[in-house]
Formats: C-alpha cells, structure tokens, sequence
C-alpha cells in the first residue's frame, strides 16, 4: 500500500468498478461510476466485505468487494454477479 492508500479499478460493461482505500482517514470505499456506494472504517486491521449495485440495459448487477487482511499484507478482490473482476492497481 501505498504511504496515502491504494486503488484497484475494474471494468464491467463500460461501468467502472473502483475499490479504494484512504491510509489519511482509514477508510475503504467501493465506488460504482465514479459514486460511492459503500464504506467501511479500517482503523483496526480486520476482512471487510463491501456491496453495492448498478443497473445496465435494464439489469440489475451486484457488485461485492472484499479485503481479505493477511498481515502485513490485503487481498483485494471485486466480484460482479459472482464472477471475478479483473483489476488494475492505480495508485
């Protein structure tokens, strides 16, 4: 992680898909099209699942974050309909 955070975006028919973590303000956020959706306090280390949803061309899409904590390290993963969104680390 980065010394301010980090953020991993992903792509889902045409719909961006962000999971950012603030190390300022100890928070995790999952962003849908630049939006928060959801958000989370990780003052304290601890597995965080994050939801949200997003509609397109009429269909209703849920989208689940998790931050697995595996100290000193997380693993972030973003799943939309239950399958797996490749991510890009940005920050």
């Amino acid at each position: 992680m980065g010394i301010t955070g980090d953020q991993y975006v992903g792509e889902y028919e045409g719909h961006i898909i962000e999971l950012v973590r603030n190390a300022w303000v100890k928070t995790l956020e999952l962003r849908i099209d630049g939006n928060k959706v959801a958000s989370e306090s990780c003052m304290l280390p601890h597995n965080i699942t994050l939801t949200g949803a997003f509609e397109h061309n009429g269909v209703q899409h849920s989208v689940t974050a998790i931050s697995l904590d595996r100290f000193p390290f997380t693993t972030d993963t973003i799943e939309v309909d239950g399958n797996l969104l490749a991510l890009t680390k940005s920050k």
